[in-house]
């Protein structure tokens, strides 16, 4: 049974999505992998800020206030 494909608004203007196959953005009309781990780093509230063993790198609530899940009749309207 495959998975469902989750939809991300990243920073409020990139496209994101998460599907069986990886996570992907939608760049320049197309869907690309997300190789710089974006949504997996907003998700886990990643702080490439932080020095290494800062207790503060990971669950950074502003880091994860960048991401948000969104349906997908809104990602289509992005698409368009």
């Amino acid at each position: 049974m495959a998975k469902k494909t989750t939809y991300y608004l990243i920073w409020k203007r990139v496209l994101g999505k998460r599907t069986d196959k990886g996570d992907f953005i939608y760049k320049d009309g197309k869907w690309e992998p997300d190789k710089d781990t974006t949504i997996m780093d907003r998700l886990m509230g990643y702080d490439p800020t932080e020095p290494l063993g800062s207790p503060y790198a990971m669950m950074n609530s502003s880091i994860m206030d960048e991401i948000e899940e969104i349906s997908e009749e809104k990602a289509k309207e992005f698409l368009k």
